[in-house]
């Protein structure tokens, strides 16, 4: 049963403050004392901050694969030629169950007529001191095994002294389509394995090998924060609009985008009828003198 459908809501720890809606099970606000650092910028109409990607991220390549000697095809779900981020993101989702600290989301899709996916989707948010934490479970309700992925697609705030340190293995071009077109070398405005500026061009790149740690930092506030991933989330999307946009999107994900259609599936999960695939993000916040102090001692 529903609780509260149709209205947002409002979850505070700490310093942390998290409004979540129904419409894509999205995150539309998180505010670290009183300044917004996951911010309205995406989804349908611009107003989510943070959003699941569910049964598998990103785009498809001609909108159909085959899998297990089977050809399969899908339809786009928004203006764009490809299908986009499946279907988790534009369904209303309702709310199971909610404390002053968390939520817990439900979402069932029976299979519609773009899509062979049938499945349902858990989502938990919960808050614990300055930690946010999302964990999203996604079931096969179809009939067949498909191979499914999931991910998180968050909008963080960006500035021009803002800088992100992570490590990956490698990186991949982006080609026609914003599909991946090939590995290629890490160049060295790209190369955040120290703390860097993100250039203020355009970025649309999948990063494999993905360290499942990232470190956001932004001197303006004096703020750090620590994105830290299951194992299973090993594949980072960096989205950076050209400058002046005020965002950048650092999208953990379980597999590449078109792993439909690699040989390996990218890191796609094969799932049987009833299984199941499951993993959590968190960030943490973190005050920069603080963060100074804990390493001094």
């Amino acid at each position: 049963m529903s609780v509260g459908a149709g209205q947002d809501w409002t979850l505070a720890q700490g310093d942390l403050v998290v409004t979540a809606s129904p419409e894509g099970g999205s995150i539309v606000q998180a505010a670290w004392r009183g300044t917004p650092i996951l911010q309205a910028a995406g989804g349908p109409e611009g107003k989510a901050a943070c959003f699941p990607l569910v049964p598998f991220g990103n785009r498809i390549a001609g909108n159909r694969f085959t899998f297990r000697r089977e050809s399969f095809t899908l339809q786009p779900n928004t203006d764009e030629p490809l299908v986009l981020h499946g279907d988790g993101w534009l369904d209303t989702w309702n709310l199971r169950e909610k404390t002053g600290n968390s939520l817990e989301l439900d979402l069932v899709r029976e299979q519609p007529s773009h899509s062979p996916y049938a499945f349902k989707a858990h989502q938990k948010v919960h808050l614990d001191e300055d930690c946010l934490s999302l964990s999203l479970r996604v079931t096969n309700l179809g009939n067949k095994a498909l191979p499914f992925g999931i991910g998180f697609h968050p909008f963080f705030r960006r500035t021009p002294d803002m800088t992100l340190q992570t490590r990956v293995q490698d990186m991949w071009r982006e080609g026609e389509g914003h599909l991946p077109d090939g590995l290629q070398h890490i160049s060295s405005e790209l190369d955040f394995s120290m703390p860097r500026i993100v250039p203020p061009r355009w970025i649309n790149n999948a990063f494999g090998g993905f360290s499942g740690k990232a470190r956001l930092h932004w001197p303006d506030i004096e703020l750090a924060l620590d994105l830290s991933c299951d194992p299973m989330f090993d594949v980072m999307m960096i989205f950076a609009p050209q400058a002046p946009a005020d965002f950048v999107c650092l999208e953990p994900m379980s597999h590449l985008p078109n792993g439909h259609n690699l040989p390996d599936l990218g890191g796609l999960s094969v799932l049987e009828p009833g299984e199941e695939l499951a993993g959590t993000i968190k960030m943490t916040f973190l005050h920069v003198s603080e963060t100074r102090e804990k390493n001094d001692g």
